[in-house]
């Protein structure tokens, strides 16, 4: 029980995370993200890639996140759980792999490398002539 209860509140803390980082690129006006759902779905059709690795790494240190950090904590004498340690284990690991994840050249992905900014005017292509093509 005590185990589910962990990874649990393990995707909490990591969905927590990436909710707040696909919230503020929606709500950002520097990209071309629509609002509402339909922009949440265009972030995460853009990011499935580096949310599955960050997923993947995140999910091979949770024994280490949850146990170790628990453990040692508790000897220091600090009074923590394992589930407070989860959540927040959940949500930083995802931030520390974000982070991580940005510095590498190929890694990178924002936003404004797939969808146009929102001010961007699409002008039709004019032939030498002057004329415009349809």
């Amino acid at each position: 029980m005590i185990r589910a209860a962990n990874i649990t509140l393990f995707v909490m803390g990591w969905g927590l995370f990436v909710a707040g980082q696909a919230q503020n690129s929606i709500r950002s006006r520097t990209n071309g993200l629509p609002e509402g759902f339909a922009g949440l779905q265009q972030w995460l059709s853009f990011h499935v890639v580096n949310l599955a690795q960050r997923a993947f790494f995140c999910g091979l240190f949770y024994g280490f996140i949850v146990n170790t950090v628990a453990i040692k904590l508790q000897a220091a004498g600090f009074p923590v759980t394992s589930y407070m340690i989860a959540g927040i284990g959940g949500w930083s690991a995802n931030g520390l792999l974000y982070q991580i994840f940005g510095m590498i050249p190929g890694m990178r992905r924002e936003v404004a490398d797939f969808a146009p900014p929102p001010s961007a005017e699409i002008v039709p292509a004019t032939s030498t002539t002057g004329e415009k093509r349809s």
